[in-house]
């Protein structure tokens, strides 16, 4: 590869990683997808592990993550017994999938603590004196409050799944 083009592939890859690691997101997975959406080609374990200098092991560990995202797809390559990825053409598509997943997984977590919490506020109603159900109604208005913006922030996740 020509030296300016390496250059601009590389500074591309760590670019969009970094910004990718403050939403959360594993760098190294990122670095993968990058590199495979710039290509035109599937390209191998070893050719991804050539391309950003680690090993063949850490490259196929990370991209089953892709592939879970749909991020990434395995390509039959005729007279080749190994294996070939090729991204995910459509990055609005993989980035939207991936945020509304971890949208909904981080819901199922909010919802099992919001749960626990409305029990244990349920149950610690006959015993509370008057400043305590104050502060018990109060607890029991920003659970409300925290729901409805779940349920929003769901049907959104949802909503952005469907447009794309």
């Amino acid at each position: 590869m020509n030296g300016k083009l390496a250059i601009a592939q590389d500074r591309f890859i760590e670019g969009i990683s970094r910004i990718a690691d403050t939403f959360g997101l594993n760098r190294f997975v990122i670095q993968l997808y990058a590199l495979l959406y710039l290509r035109d080609k599937p390209l191998s374990l070893d050719e991804m592990a050539g391309a950003l200098g680690v090993s063949k092991g850490n490259v196929s560990v990370n991209i089953r993550e892709l592939e879970k995202w749909g991020a990434v797809r395995n390509i039959w390559v005729k007279g080749s017994r190994k294996d070939y990825y090729q991204a995910e053409p459509d990055i609005k598509k993989v980035f939207v999938n991936k945020i509304a997943s971890a949208v909904e997984k981080r819901s199922e977590e909010i919802s099992s603590l919001l749960d626990e919490f409305g029990r244990i506020l349920n149950s610690a109603n006959g015993d509370l004196n008057g400043e305590e159900e104050k502060l018990a109604a109060t607890y029991a208005k920003k659970l409300n409050e925290i729901k409805r913006v779940r349920d929003t922030v769901v049907s959104a996740a949802g909503m952005m799944r469907k447009i794309m």
